[in-house]
C-alpha cells in the first residue's frame, strides 16, 4: 500500500523533531572521533543532496564557521593587548568597535568558507584527491566547533574580569587583567589547535588522503583565507585612502 499523506506528514514531524538530537549526536562525534563523525556528516549531506535539499550540507556549518571567524578575530585582538606597550588608554575601548571587529571576523571566515568550496575541491584533485565543495564546506565549519567555547565561554569570561580594554590594543597595567589575558590566550590557542586537529581529520576523510597531504591541504584552506581577509584589508584601505582626500 502508498503511504497516506496523513502518514507522510507524521514521518516529516517525526524527522524535523528528532533532527537536534541527530545533529547533537554527529557533532559529539566529530569532537571525539572525528573519522565515524565527519563520514556520517557526509552521509547525510548526500542524502539531503538527493532529495534536493539546499544547501546539502545545512547552514550549521555556516553558523559554526561565522563562529569561528569572530573567535580567531577575538584571539587576535587579545593576543595585541597583551603584547602592546603603547600608550593609550584601555578604558576608551568602545563596546561597539568590539562587536563590529567580532561581525567582521565572522564574515570574513565565512567568505573563506564559501571560495574554499570553489577552490578546495582542485587542491584536491591536485594532491591525489576527490573531494565535493560540500564537504569541504561542512569540515570547515564542523572543525570550528572548539571555537564556540572560545566565544561562548572565554569571550564571556575575559569582559567579566578585564571588560572590553582586553580587546582595545591598548596596555594592560593591571597585573591580574595581564595574568588573566595570558592565561584566556593559551586555552583559546588550545581550542584553536584543537580545531585545526580536526579540520585535517575531516579533510582525509572528504578527499580520502594520507595525513601528509590532508596537511597540505589544510595549508591551502589557510591561504584562501588569507586571501580573502588581504582582499579586504586591501579595500577597506584604498576606500579610505579615498575618502580622506
Amino acid at each position: 500500500m502508498g503511504r497516506t499523506p496523513a502518514s507522510g506528514f507524521a514521518t516529516s514531524a517525526r524527522h524535523r523533531a528528532t533532527a537536534p538530537t541527530r545533529l547533537g549526536l554527529t557533532l559529539r562525534s566529530v569532537a571525539l572521533a572525528p573519522r565515524d563523525g565527519f563520514a556520517a556528516a557526509f552521509r547525510t549531506s548526500e542524502r539531503r543532496a538527493r532529495a534536493g535539499e539546499r544547501p546539502p550540507e545545512g547552514w550549521t556549518p555556516y553558523v559554526l564557521g561565522a563562529t569561528g571567524g569572530a573567535a580567531v578575530m577575538s584571539l587576535w585582538l587579545k593576543a595585541g593587548a597583551l603584547g602592546s606597550r603603547g600608550g593609550a588608554d584601555p578604558g576608551s575601548v568602545d563596546p561597539a568597535l568590539l562587536v563590529a571587529a567580532l561581525v567582521a571576523g565572522a564574515l570574513l571566515v565565512l567568505g573563506g568558507q564559501l571560495l574554499w568550496g570553489v577552490l578546495g575541491p582542485r587542491l584536491a584533485d591536485r594532491l591525489g584527491g576527490c573531494a565535493l565543495g560540500r564537504d569541504l564546506r561542512l569540515v570547515w565549519g564542523a572543525a570550528a566547533l572548539p571555537q564556540t567555547l572560545s566565544l561562548a565561554v572565554l569571550v564571556v569570561l575575559d569582559l567579566l574580569v578585564v571588560g572590553p580594554s582586553l580587546y582595545g590594543g591598548g596596555p594592560l597595567a593591571d597585573p591580574l587583567g595581564r595574568a588573566w589575558a595570558a592565561l584566556s590566550i593559551a586555552l583559546a590557542l588550545a581550542l584553536a589547535v584543537w580545531s585545526l586537529w580536526l579540520f585535517v581529520r575531516g579533510l582525509q576523510v572528504a578527499g580520502g588522503l594520507d595525513l601528509a597531504r590532508a596537511t597540505a591541504l589544510a595549508g591551502g584552506a589557510v591561504a584562501t583565507c588569507a586571501l580573502v581577509v588581504g582582499t579586504a584589508a586591501a579595500f577597506a584601505a584604498a576606500l579610505a585612502a579615498r575618502t580622506s582626500l
